[in-house]
């Protein structure tokens, strides 16, 4: 299940000085019925497959997870609290036969680290991503 344009919304973009993601939670997703009522806060793994459909968005095509090396939660994600998130690419660097992407990325609200991430993916074919909907 893709999360973009349902659990969140992307709202700006920016490249300079590097690969930059404003993000918009959105409170009513069914997700945070369950996680928790009354107290939503945004599951890890929703964390870092956001992270992945942003890296998606910015390449053009499809990724898939092969290895998490480090995924540290050090605050929670509450879209009541922090409805905006930013979601920002210090190091992405593929392999020689561009096959394998590898990622450092952080997750903040201002200047309040959420999160810290580094995997590795695959990258599939540029013609596989179609309609926002990837293809194995």
């Amino acid at each position: 299940m893709r999360l973009l344009n349902s659990l969140y919304r992307i709202r700006k973009k920016a490249e300079e000085p590097c690969l930059r993601y404003d993000i918009q939670l959105d409170a009513g997703h069914f997700i945070y019925r369950a996680h928790f009522p009354g107290e939503p806060i945004t599951p890890g793994v929703c964390i870092i497959q956001i992270a992945q459909e942003l890296l998606e968005d910015w390449l053009g095509r499809c990724v898939r997870m092969l290895v998490i090396k480090n995924a540290k939660f050090l605050n929670v994600i509450s879209p009541l609290a922090t409805p905006t998130v930013s979601y920002v690419f210090e190091q992405i660097a593929t392999d020689a036969s561009n096959a394998t992407c590898t990622v450092q990325a952080r997750v903040t609200a201002g200047d309040v680290a959420l999160a810290k991430l580094s995997f590795t993916c695959s990258l599939g074919m540029v013609s596989e991503r179609r309609s926002n909907v990837c293809y194995d």
